[in-house]
């Protein structure tokens, strides 16, 4: 479900006062035919008393708001392009491509963002919101069900969220840390030319050898493993309690297992499931 504010002839998003969690969203002659319960707010007021309820269309098919979720270098990629390619009708959203799509337009919220990406600061949760929003309801216009990547992150993005869609389903990748660090940790470069091996599954030819030059490769400190549990514990530490939260709302449903090939029909078959 989509909250929405009639009110405008073009389509903007703006904040309430406070923390500015909640963003109303202004479109022109909205069509509620596809979306389910649906409420309109008094723009002037922003009294939640005066809105009123559209009939029920639980029933009929509408657009699905989707999170996934999993550790970096856990296989978050491989199964996004796996769910693409089965299912025509999720459009696959990453925060990040999106926020830097923005900036380089040079849209009203690129702009606004870009001041905090040039002071090396955070772009605020309420901005990452309006971003969202605005993109996911280009994205429902077109029918699509919508599958969000890198957002939330924290359990204060997530509460934001909550305050403007209702998620319906969250798939959580549980990857074993150690299986993470042993994959990137086999990762080597070439620096000169930026070719990758890696030694699990396209080692090179002589060990510790570029293929066409001969000369050493070398390991990015990012890639050590040392630096990887790091990385994954500082992870773990922040998206546990959006497992918690969102595994309280029911919606939630973890996959555990060292390889995409094997995971992923299981994801498939609840998808499925779910009518997606």
């Amino acid at each position: 479900m989509i909250k929405l504010v009639s009110g405008e002839k073009h389509r903007r998003l703006s904040s309430f006062a406070s923390k500015a969690f909640f963003q109303t969203i202004l479109i022109e002659k909205p069509n509620l035919s596809h979306y389910s319960n649906v409420r309109y707010f008094n723009n002037s007021t922003n009294d939640r008393s005066a809105s009123a309820t559209v009939p029920d269309l639980s029933n009929s098919q509408r657009e699905k708001f989707m999170i996934i979720l999993g550790k970096p270098g856990g296989g978050k990629g491989t199964i996004s392009s796996k769910i693409l390619n089965d299912f025509p009708n999720i459009k696959h959203y990453s925060t990040g491509d999106s926020l830097r799509q923005h900036v380089r337009k040079e849209s009203e919220i690129g702009k606004e963002a870009k001041k905090y990406m040039d002071e090396g600061d955070l772009v605020p949760n309420d901005l990452i919101i309006r971003l969202v929003m605005e993109d996911a309801m280009e994205a429902m216009d077109e029918g699509k069900n919508l599958l969000l990547d890198g957002f939330p992150r924290t359990l204060e993005q997530a509460a934001a969220l909550d305050e403007n869609v209702d998620i319906d389903m969250v798939v959580d990748l549980n990857i074993p840390t150690e299986t993470i660090v042993e994959r990137i940790a086999d990762r080597w470069i070439h620096p000169a030319s930026g070719r990758v091996y890696n030694y699990s599954y396209n080692p090179p030819i002589h060990h510790g050898k570029d293929n066409e030059t001969g000369e050493d490769l070398i390991q990015r400190e990012d890639d050590k493993p040392e630096t990887v549990r790091k990385r994954l514990e500082a992870h773990d530490k922040l998206t546990a309690p959006l497992i918690e939260h969102y595994g309280k709302k029911g919606v939630l449903k973890t996959f555990t297992g060292t390889m995409s090939d094997k995971i992923y029909p299981e994801v498939k078959q609840w998808l499925n499931e779910k009518e997606c």
